[in-house]
């Protein structure tokens, strides 16, 4: 069961990663994707990660280190990497790839986290195993298109998105089975705590990020607004789901 739903995983991550890169998308189309993206980020910390962190560790620890992991994020890139940010230009694509290896390091933390949980599902209860597989689905997709996106805008080679792309679909598959393997020892692992760190990232990444890049042509604002809660209704329906 659980290699079915691993190749599944990969592939379903794999398709949402690749469809960014399949054409030459217009400026208009990729802030769109943007806004989009800057959606699911949002959607997902909100909706999924800070209360699944507050669930594992106590409440107020968990919402100090969400904004923990928000401050390091601009600690790093507003303060660390001033300097090369005011040699820019306007569009700087050192800039977006600072924001598209921000956003891989908090969804590679989230992709291990529910790739444990995947695992400890599996082993515990088959009916358990699918229900998490199939929450692990209905956004793994999304996810994937998101951060492809956010390495088109920072004109990364396909070739190397490509790479971003199957080293974070297969983290989840890998982590299933390092739950497998070691499940007498998880229980004993504050999972909460990297949960927390990488809500904040993806806060950082959503509110402060994407979404100014989203709205950089204003006679797009209203599309772009659209997408952005699109992308937060996605997440907020995979919680239903989940429930």
């Amino acid at each position: 069961m659980l290699l079915v739903f691993s190749l599944a995983i990969i592939g379903i991550a794999f398709v949402g990663g690749v469809l960014p890169l399949l054409k030459d998308w217009s400026s208009v189309q990729l802030h769109l994707f943007t806004g989009f993206s800057a959606g699911v980020f949002i959607g997902a910390a909100f909706f999924h990660m800070i209360p699944d962190s507050v669930d594992l560790v106590e409440s107020g620890t968990a919402l100090g280190l969400v904004l923990l992991g928000f401050v390091v994020v601009l600690l790093a890139e507003r303060v660390v990497f001033y300097e090369h940010r005011e040699e820019c230009e306007e569009e700087c694509e050192h800039e977006h790839l600072l924001t598209g290896v921000t956003a891989f390091i908090g969804l590679s933390v989230h992709s291990a986290i529910a790739g444990l949980s995947l695992g400890v599902a599996v082993v515990v209860d088959q009916t358990l195993g699918m229900i998490v597989f199939l929450a692990i689905i209905a956004h793994e997709g999304v996810e994937l298109f998101s951060l492809s996106t956010v390495f088109r805008l920072a004109a990364i080679q396909r070739r190397k998105i490509l790479i971003y792309v199957g080293l974070l679909a297969s983290i989840k598959p890998i982590f299933a089975w390092i739950a497998v393997i070691t499940i007498d020892l998880l229980s004993g692992i504050g999972l909460g705590i990297p949960l927390a760190l990488a809500a904040g990232t993806f806060l950082y990444v959503g509110i402060y990020d994407l979404l100014p890049e989203s709205f950089t042509d204003e006679r797009k604002r209203y599309s772009v607004f659209i997408a952005v809660i699109i992308g937060m209704a996605i997440m907020f329906g995979v919680g239903l789901l989940i429930d």
